[in-house]
């Protein structure tokens, strides 16, 4: 999958520029509040979109008696998006109709009535997707979501620098080592997306998973935690992050997806793990980097991403129809090819990841810029990636195993004082109270 054998060049940014503006024209994002008048247009709330080619695709969207639609961006911090989407769906005016949420989060919008079930879709838009994928949108034995997009991290490295790709974790590290000999100019072998978010709670989860555990959420609120495998999980981040040659950066402790990809592109790393998106990104920054890249899927455990699509509680009639339709529209063979090869976003059709690995455009010259990562590398990440836990108060779980953990790595690394924490058994006693509340909503 070497960039160069499909002749990626540093032009390829421009050309992603001008298929995402020119062959997919864009409808501004709009101000809030615009929606709700007769005829206007159905309001896509949605966050992070690093091409912009899902905005694309809801402005050439044409629905009944031509009805429009726009895409409003929210920020791209995951903490921000949900808040600003539980205000909007709180609020049932006309700032939103169809929701792009991250899917831990259906239990919670289903379950405070934000949204409205999907059982009336047409089975025949639903049977290509992926059964697995399929069953993240569903809470209580009825359809809330339907999957936009899922995503598996990668693994994004270096080819003039990296002898032998690594296929566990145990070769990861050793190959991150391996780079930071004498004379090298790099600041660390691999960066992870560690700062406080969202980011944070899914490598943990891997790192756990690793260990051969887990942290559960039964649907009674019960959290089931693996305490030597989370105990393990920190020693062995924490010693890595250690010495003058680090094995793991740590700044990944300030880092973010974007943060990871500027180290990557600066040359301060060999490894990166982020997601397909932001490969795509890497692969068209027209870098140094840019010109030796490739990437598999991530070794040993992966969490399961992906943003679904839910129609607002508030919708009904006609405008209830056309969002419906916006929503097949949007999960059709056709809209997920062009997700996948304009941005990046794995599909998620079985039928989508077969045929045109190329960035098409309706109209325009004939180039073919190849714009991701091959289909079947991304299928292979999907395939054996777990989800996150699910509980109707998942993001209050998140916040909370975030914050614990990365005070006590942080504390574990010299970059924070641990005096007050107590020594590992009083921690995990904390942090499994702590998210025992959590799970149970009750925060304090």
């Amino acid at each position: 999958m070497n960039p160069s054998a499909v002749q990626v060049s540093a032009v390829a940014g421009a050309l992603a520029a001008l298929v995402a503006l020119v062959a997919y024209p864009r409808v501004a994002s709009g101000p809030s509040g615009a929606g709700c008048a007769p005829g206007a247009p159905l309001v896509v709330v949605g966050g992070k979109d690093p091409i912009g080619v899902r905005q694309a695709l809801v402005g050439e969207w044409a629905g009944r008696r031509g009805l429009r639609a726009r895409f409003r961006h929210l920020p791209l911090n995951s903490d921000m998006e949900h808040s600003e989407l539980v205000s909007t769906a709180r609020s049932g005016g006309c700032d939103g109709d169809v929701y792009i949420l991250d899917t831990p989060w259906t239990p919670e919008f289903a379950r405070a009535g934000y949204i409205r079930p999907l059982d009336d879709l047409p089975q025949a838009g639903l049977r290509p997707i992926i059964p697995d994928l399929l069953r993240t949108g569903r809470y209580r034995g009825r359809l809330w979501t339907v999957p936009l997009n899922t995503d598996a991290p990668l693994l994004i490295y270096r080819t003039d620098l990296v002898r032998r790709v690594p296929t566990t974790q145990a070769e990861l590290r050793e190959q991150a080592r391996a780079v930071m000999g004498p004379g090298t100019r790099l600041k660390a072998g691999l960066m992870l997306q560690l700062d406080r978010y969202e980011g944070f709670t899914v490598d943990m989860l891997e790192l756990v998973r690793d260990q051969g555990g887990d942290i559960t959420v039964g649907e009674d609120g019960k959290v089931a935690m693996d305490r030597a495998a989370v105990r393990a999980a920190l020693r062995d981040l924490a010693n890595a992050m250690r010495g003058e040659r680090p094995v793991i950066s740590p700044a990944s402790l300030e880092a973010d997806e974007t943060a990871g990809v500027t180290a990557f592109k600066n040359g301060e790393v060999a490894f990166l793990r982020d997601w397909p998106a932001f490969y795509t990104l890497l692969l068209n920054s027209g870098s140094e980097a840019a010109k030796h890249l490739d990437a598999v899927p991530y070794p040993g455990e992966r969490v399961l991403g992906g943003q679904s699509l839910a129609l607002a509680a508030s919708l009904t009639g006609e405008r209830a129809r056309a969002a419906r339709e916006l929503v097949e529209y949007l999960t059709d063979r056709e809209r997920q090819r062009r997700l996948f090869a304009c941005g990046g976003w794995a599909p998620v059709r079985e039928d989508a990841y077969q045929g045109p690995r190329a960035c098409g455009s309706q109209g325009a010259p004939n180039e073919e810029v190849v714009l991701h990562a091959e289909a079947p590398v991304i299928r292979r990440a999907v395939a054996s990636a777990r989800p996150r836990p699910s509980s109707v108060y998942y993001p209050e779980v998140s916040r909370v195993l975030r914050d614990r953990l990365r005070d006590r790595l942080r504390c574990m690394t010299g970059t924070a004082d641990c005096s007050a924490q107590g020594g590992d058994g009083q921690f995990l006693d904390d942090l499994e109270e702590a998210l025992g509340r959590a799970a149970r909503g009750r925060v304090r």
